[in-house]
């Protein structure tokens, strides 16, 4: 009786150990992708970040000099799945974590910066680059996540 027990918990957890994926929410995993803009000399909401996480998304202003006048503002949404997804298939975290640092002269003469940061459990990468420019090879991602950026400016 013993090895019959036996025999069906060891095809049990064999049964187990297949593709596990089809469980799982493919864009609820460990990956965070954070973009924003911001400018060094400018009065009002100077520096803007969203921040996306399977299908929420976290919109955040805030105001370098007069906190005051200009008080933090945050906005979160949920996003559709079809863009989760569409966002995770651009992001290719191992690609970009090879990435430098910094692109060109962010800020630079007051010209403005911008940066994606993406996070994978503990590992976090973040690239700054020129307002306007892009960053080789991810130019879609770029693209994506400044539409994103400009559907919450309305964030009040």
């Amino acid at each position: 009786m013993k090895p019959l027990l036996l025999f069906l918990l060891l095809l049990t957890g064999a049964s187990q150990c297949g593709d596990s994926t089809t469980a799982l929410d493919p864009v609820s995993d460990e990956l965070v992708v954070r973009s924003g803009t911001s400018f060094g000399m400018c009065a009002g909401y100077c520096v803007k970040r969203l921040e996306l996480a399977g299908t929420k998304a976290i919109f955040t202003q805030e105001s370098h000099i007069d906190k005051q006048r200009y008080p933090t503002k945050t906005c979160q949404r949920a996003i559709s799945q079809e863009k989760a997804m569409n966002l995770k298939s651009m992001a290719r975290f191992d690609a970009f974590r090879k990435l430098p640092e910094r692109f060109g002269c962010p800020d630079c003469a007051d010209g403005g910066a911008e940066f994606i940061e993406m996070q994978f459990g503990n590992q976090t990468h973040r690239v700054e680059f020129e307002y306007g420019k892009t960053i080789p090879g991810f130019e879609a991602l770029v693209r994506d996540l400044r539409t994103q950026r400009a559907e919450f400016d309305t964030c009040n």
